[in-house]
């Protein structure tokens, strides 16, 4: 690394001040390194701070991609390209979109910090962005939220993501990502404010909690496949569960709040995954079949201890479905609301149709409905 006056010699040529806080890389590690937009950037690319660090550095690549990620191109898609770097020590001034690569590894450079509202690439940025609104001086409606008022938004933003996964473009699904992230944020915002946690213990607890549940990737355990690797990750879960001293039990930890079939769901995947599930595909037909039965002959039961059997009997047969949906590789939550839509989509095409010939779709007996909602069904 460079000497520590070489460093001191670059931060009085750039007239920055350490105690007020600076961020200090090599070129050639920008695309590994995180920093904040909102503090001063000195990029190191010049001498034996250059080669030295180049010698650390692994090249970095966007997953999925073959190409470096270039320190020019992680600028551009943090500053504005009019953005003005300094050339350290000559002072020469220039802009992101007149610099190349070339260039930017030829000197040092000093880039300027980004104002609050223009720092918006960046987790920091976001950040800042959610203090700065719970400020005393902020949003109104912001400083007034709490953990529990926040609770509708974070469903609503979950449930706008899965509709902008299944139906919307890259750009939409990019935006709902961000909402829902922006429920993280202000949760963290909320919590730092009382002293609890902040938003590096999220990504602490997160880091920590996937590097020990992959010891295939992270440690020396092997693995034959993904199905060892779920039984892996529960029993794993369990032993967390455990050493916080919650109850023994293998569904402990299943959201009171999901929704039930996704809870069904979650709850039978477990059992798979500790030995309790049936030898084939048969017996779970088998067992959907005798619970519609149970559920047939609980309709002839009547008052309330019938209502109360129904309701036993009919909540029995969904479970058993969503078992079937499992065996099946289905997603059953997934697959209703697939048919929800599909239902209603045909319903308004029935009603379009309806309309061209000039029928009041409300008035029409059942049987002529019907042939409307097949003929659209047919085509």
């Amino acid at each position: 690394m460079a000497s520590s006056s070489g460093v001191d010699e670059l931060l009085e040529a750039a007239g920055l001040d350490p105690a007020e806080g600076i961020q200090v890389v090599s070129v050639a590690r920008l695309a590994s390194i995180p920093f904040d937009p909102s503090i001063p950037l000195v990029l190191l690319a010049s001498g034996a701070a250059q080669s030295t660090v180049r010698d650390e550095a692994e090249p970095a690549v966007l997953p999925g991609r073959h190409a470096r990620v270039s320190a020019l191109a992680v600028l551009k898609a943090l500053y504005p390209t009019e953005h003005a770097l300094r050339a350290l020590p000559e002072g020469v001034t220039s802009t992101l979109d007149t610099l190349t690569d070339p260039a930017l590894a030829a000197s040092d450079w000093l880039v300027p910090p980004l104002p609050l509202v223009d720092n918006l690439a960046s987790p920091h940025g976001m950040a800042a962005i959610s203090a700065r609104l719970r400020a005393p001086n902020g949003c109104p409606w912001d400083r007034k939220q709490t953990h529990a008022s926040l609770r509708p938004f974070v469903l609503e933003e979950a449930y706008e993501l899965v509709d902008a996964i299944e139906r919307g473009g890259p750009a939409e699904l990019a935006e709902e990502l961000g909402d829902l992230f922006l429920q993280i944020i202000l949760h963290a915002q909320l919590a730092a404010e009382d002293g609890t946690f902040d938003l590096t213990d999220v990504y602490r607890t997160l880091g920590a909690k996937i590097v020990r549940r992959h010891p295939h990737v992270f440690g020396d355990v092997e693995v034959s496949g993904a199905e060892e690797v779920l039984r892996n990750w529960e029993t794993i879960k369990a032993a967390e569960r455990s050493d916080a001293g919650h109850e023994p039990s293998a569904f402990t930890g299943i959201a009171r709040a999901l929704p039930a079939l996704a809870a069904s769901r979650e709850i039978q995947e477990r059992a798979s995954s500790l030995g309790w599930d049936w030898p084939a595909i048969d017996g779970v037909w088998e067992k959907v079949g005798e619970e519609l039965d149970e559920l047939h002959r609980a309709e002839a039961t009547e008052g309330d201890a019938g209502r109360d059997e129904r309701l036993h009997e009919f909540g029995d047969v969904l479970f058993a479905a969503v078992n079937l949906a499992r065996w099946m590789k289905l997603d059953p939550e997934e697959a209703l609301r697939a048919a929800n839509h599909r239902w209603v989509a045909r319903y308004a095409r029935v009603e379009a149709l309806a309309g061209e010939r000039g029928l009041a779709l409300a008035d029409l007996a059942p049987d002529a409905k019907d042939r409307l909602w097949n003929e659209v069904k047919a085509r």
